[in-house]
């Protein structure tokens, strides 16, 4: 049986991006929150996890529990979060490195819906972190609970988009590559 390719991508991944800084804070991020930073689709701008929880509007703890539940259900990032325990010799879980981080969850008022804020957005062939991370910032722009239809080409949005989706509250109400409807949550 040979390996599908995209299966040890995580693994490369965290290779490659090994004693990276956050690109939020500039802190050097722990090979656990570069698999996290994976798993939500920034694989070319880390984050740790205080800047992704505060970016997500999660409690830290929440987001941590949530993406350690994913990385469990899927062989390819559960493979290179062994290998991150492996380099910090540790099998707890959570990590070490995971507990205790605090995190400030600032809240921004709500931006009304107007003419100027898209109800779709094609987001074209963009990678999962670019896709993930504007789509974040013009989903936040939007009313609670507002749908907005994104399409996106790009090979991995099929898997991407519904993870996403799961980690972070929103709901995915249909999807049919490349077009998506997503609801923002509540809050």
């Amino acid at each position: 049986m040979t390996e599908d390719p995209d299966d040890s991508r995580p693994l490369r991944d965290l290779q490659r991006l090994r004693g990276c800084a956050c690109r939020d804070c500039a802190r050097v991020c722990c090979g656990h929150e570069i698999v996290a930073s994976l798993v939500l689709g920034f694989a070319d701008a880390p984050r740790c996890l205080p800047c992704l929880a505060r970016g997500l509007r999660r409690e830290i703890d929440e987001l941590r529990d949530d993406l350690i539940a994913h990385v469990r259900r899927r062989e390819c990032f559960l493979r290179a979060w062994r290998a991150a325990d492996d380099d910090e010799g540790t099998t707890a879980s959570p990590p070490a490195c995971l507990v205790g981080r605090e995190v400030s969850l600032v809240v921004e008022p709500v931006v009304p819906s107007g003419p100027s804020i898209p109800q779709s957005w094609d987001a074209g062939d963009l990678a999962c972190g670019e896709l993930l991370m504007l789509f974040y910032f013009l989903l936040r722009k939007r009313p609670p609970r507002s749908v907005i239809k994104i399409t996106a080409r790009d090979a991995s949005a099929p898997h991407d988009l519904p993870a996403w989706c799961r980690l972070t509250g929103h709901a995915l109400i249909e999807a049919a590559h490349p077009e998506y409807l997503i609801r923002r949550k509540e809050n």
